[in-house]
């Protein structure tokens, strides 16, 4: 029998090994403690994303305009990609038809209009491709596979920010999800391929138009055991630039179907909160995390209509140099905190079982030189295990149908003559009183296997027992945050996008001093008086830091 590797259910493997993000920072996560990394070659504002081999080895990064193969140098055919460079997220999802090849799905910014180039659109990269070094080629970009635009059921383009990819109901299928409007569009990877200009469109209640103008991001949990359901999704919305008078910071929490593509009426908590970029789940779905100035964790599981359970585990200081932006699992459900500018990554520790033993440390990864930005990678979807799995008397296994599942069975679970796991396999199986592997059992180089003796767990704590119908619940977070200090929104500027001036009102505050960066963080104009002067500036995105006699607050502006 070889065995590749002993890992828990918890530990996939490696195509989610590595992060490249931000300003040239980088981690690897192969081994329990997270290793720094310094060879990344790309700056990411906002998006970006990562993909590794099932070994962990790195296959490539992008920041949505380039693609950087293993050698940290662009792909072939790997720039000039169309994601806007402002944008919140990308998706990476691998092919289901072919194991070489990765589609990479990029984003559009909010504040332009949906054109040929400001568009959500995919491309193919084919990891068969490419200059060959040490006997393994770099890969390519496909040229007939590169910025096709992704379209809505009558052929429209889409202009969003948010994306995010899941699982499906069977192995190596996945759904790609994009909110747009007042509608989440679900479009189906399989086999078959990518089902563009036909997607499964869901109803959503958010209370404004999810459109230009407006920032959100989409994050999904792992997949949960339930009859109705498989994931929860939370979209955030962050920004309305048409309304900054009165503004509204909602996440909606929902339940997403994978047998169907489409949401759920199982599920709905909204939670009014100041600012939340990019929210995350732990590990089994049990708990939401929302960041701003301060960390919130929201039990998903036993919150009702009447009683919504919340805690703040983190308290920062106010300012926009204090917000915390995303959040993001690795793929060992360690939780992390992206600050922006800092030169570390902070960590959530006890993320999984509610309550006052969670935390917080914004020191937990020394990033050295680099420095963080908006954006942390997503993970790219596997065929996930189910995170609560209802327990049977006995089970007989002659072969294993799934890439990665944990079974759990109360008596016994024996495997028959010849049952295999190839090296993409992920199983966990534990049973009340005897797991037997009877000979012939293989298991290949690069499996992954872990067998225990213990108890069913009880299913009185996740989403298939309990609750099932948690529906027009609402957390009212943002007057908790408003009583704690100003929102930075006191302060407005106009118009955005500019030609010529942008006007800042701080409103009873007296402005001292502001500063404007470019997105490489160089700053290229300072003052103490308004307006500001941007007639010779290039056209692009800057961010104008302002400084009050009481805060320094920050706005992403638009020289047009």
């Amino acid at each position: 029998m070889l065995m590749g590797c002993l890992y828990t259910i918890l530990c996939a493997q490696g195509e989610n090994d590595n992060w490249y993000f931000g300003d040239h920072a980088a981690v690897n996560f192969s081994t329990t403690t997270p290793a720094t990394l310094n060879n990344n070659q790309m700056s990411a504002f906002e998006a970006c994303g990562t993909a590794s081999d099932e070994n962990g080895n790195l296959l490539f990064y992008t920041n949505s305009q380039t693609i950087f193969n293993r050698q940290h140098q662009p792909m072939q055919n790997g720039t000039g990609i169309l994601g806007n460079y402002s944008a919140q997220q990308l998706s990476i999802v691998k092919n289901p038809s072919n194991s070489k090849q990765y589609f990479v799905f990029v984003t559009a910014g909010s504040y332009a209009a949906v054109s040929q180039t400001n568009r959500i659109s995919y491309s193919i990269v084919d990891m068969s491709l490419g200059s060959v070094v040490n006997g393994q080629p770099l890969g390519a970009v496909l040229q007939n596979f590169k910025n096709i635009p992704v379209t809505d059921n009558i052929g429209n383009n889409f202009g969003t920010e948010a994306i995010t990819a899941v699982a499906g109901p069977t192995p190596n299928t996945y759904w790609v999800l994009i909110p747009n409007g007042n509608r989440l569009y679900s479009y189906r990877i399989d086999s078959s391929g990518f089902s563009n200009g036909n997607p499964v469109i869901s109803n959503l209640n958010f209370p404004i138009n999810l459109s230009t103008d407006t920032f959100f991001s989409i994050k999904a949990s792992p997949k949960l055991s339930n009859p109705n359901f498989s994931h929860l999704i939370c979209i955030s919305l962050w920004y309305n630039n048409t309304n900054t008078s009165n503004l509204q910071f909602n996440n909606q929490i929902v339940s997403f179907n994978s047998n169907t593509g489409a949401i759920s009426n199982n599920y709905l908590l909204t939670v009014n909160s100041i600012k939340a970029y990019l929210p995350e789940f732990n590990k089994n779905g049990s708990v939401l995390f929302l960041a701003n100035t301060s960390v919130y964790a929201i039990d998903l599981v036993n919150s009702t209509t009447g009683s919504i359970n919340f805690l703040q585990i983190f308290n920062g200081s106010s300012g926009a140099l204090s917000e915390y932006t995303a959040l993001q699992r690795n793929r060992r459900g360690d939780i992390y905190i992206n600050k922006y500018g800092s030169n570390f990554l902070g960590i959530i520790n006890n993320p999984d079982v509610y309550g006052t033993n969670m935390s917080v440390n914004m020191n937990s990864i020394n990033l050295g030189s680099a420095i963080t930005q908006y954006g942390l990678p997503q993970l790219i979807p596997e065929s996930e295990p189910i995170a609560y799995y209802p327990c049977i008397d006995s089970l007989t296994l002659t072969y294993e149908p799934n890439l990665n599942f944990n079974y759990e069975v109360g008596n016994k679970i024996v495997t028959k003559t010849k049952y295999a796991l190839g090296p993409r396999h992920n199983i966990t199986m534990k049973a009340g009183n005897m797991v037997n592997l009877l000979p012939g059992t293989e298991m290949q180089l690069g499996a992954n296997y872990h067998a225990y003796i213990a108890p069913c767990r009880e299913k009185n704590s996740d989403f298939e027992s309990k609750n099932l119908s948690q529906k027009g619940m609402i957390l009212d977070l943002d007057k908790i945050e408003r009583s704690k200090s100003l929102s930075s929104n006191e302060i407005t500027i106009s118009p955005n996008p500019a030609s010529d001036f942008i006007n800042i009102d701080s409103g009873k505050e007296k402005t001292i001093s502001w500063e404007l960066f470019d997105m490489s963080g160089r700053s290229v104009l300072k003052g103490n008086s308004s307006p500001v002067n941007v007639q010779s500036l290039p056209k692009a995105n800057y961010i104008l830091k302002i400084n009050t006699v009481n805060k320094q607050v920050s706005k992403k502006v638009t020289v047009k």
